[in-house]
């Protein structure tokens, strides 16, 4: 009996701590989402487009209208994404009105496909600012959106439900990254200050993050994905809910400061046309 108690707490534990980090990140992603389609949106009907350096440097070069429109393309379905996503996740929406939930899967796909292949047209037509490594990097991760979106929906399309979760628990971990790499390195920044970094990034901090900030979202993903098909043990569940627990923590609090020193003034200056 006390064995069972213990299995049911940890189950209990990993669900709940799992359900905080899945609306810790859409409230997060969200408001995100919504700095990114009013910050560059805004600036672009605004023909400001040259602004989007201030977000990124090498963003925007004048006379680059493929590259432009490319990671314009990637910055839109991106913003669409994050708020869409989590969405995709709930049970409860997908049980209670599958035609809805289906529907929103085929937009996020080619949402996604639309954001992974934007970023790729841009790197291979533009470079980075960051050089071969950044290259190397973002173009992995443009490359693993695609994959995950066009299996996803495979596996959707043949009703192998269960391996169709698992794809786009991973879609999601991949959607988020653009959102983790701003986050990481503002606490990096915080925390450490700016050791590792250079403004043309080609340190070897700035050389870890092109990688950083989406593989461990993966690892994330996967722990997610076999805490929710009952897969782990007692010990390893327990350990699973403190690190879901550790990176819901980390989001409400890069959330709080984010918002309030970055992604709310960048809204703001995206709608009224005023710098950051």
């Amino acid at each position: 009996p006390a064995q069972g108690r213990g299995d049911g707490l940890s189950a209990i534990a990993l669900r709940w701590t799992a359900a905080l980090l899945v609306t810790a990140a859409w409230i997060s992603g969200a408001i995100f989402g919504l700095y990114i389609l009013l910050f560059f949106g805004g600036t672009a009907f605004g023909g400001a487009v040259d602004r989007w350096n201030e977000s990124l440097p090498g963003l925007h070069r004048a006379g680059a209208s493929l590259a432009t429109g490319a990671i314009g393309m990637h910055f839109a379905a991106g913003g669409i994404l994050l708020v869409l996503g989590p969405i995709q996740l709930m049970g409860r929406i997908r049980r209670a009105v599958p035609a809805i939930h289906r529907w929103l899967g085929r937009l996020y796909v080619v949402l996604a496909g639309l954001a992974g292949l934007g970023g790729l047209t841009f790197i291979l037509s533009n470079g980075t600012i960051g050089g071969p490594v950044m290259s190397l990097g973002f173009g992995l991760y443009g490359a693993l959106m695609v994959t995950a979106s066009v299996t996803a929906y495979s596996y959707a399309r043949a009703r192998r439900f269960e391996r169709h979760r698992a794809w786009a628990i991973r879609l999601f971990a991949l959607t988020v990254g653009s959102w983790l790499y701003r986050i990481e390195y503002g606490f990096w920044f915080m925390a450490i200050g700016k050791i590792g970094h250079d403004p043309t990034f080609h340190s070897w901090f700035d050389h870890v993050m092109v990688f950083f900030f989406y593989l461990p979202n993966l690892a994330v993903a996967e722990l997610f994905i076999r805490a929710r098909t009952g897969q782990l043990g007692k010990a390893t569940a327990r350990s699973a809910a403190a690190v879901l627990l550790a990176c819901s923590l980390f989001v409400i609090t890069a959330t709080w400061f984010f918002t309030a020193d970055f992604w709310g003034p960048g809204m703001v200056s995206g709608i009224t046309g005023t710098s950051l």
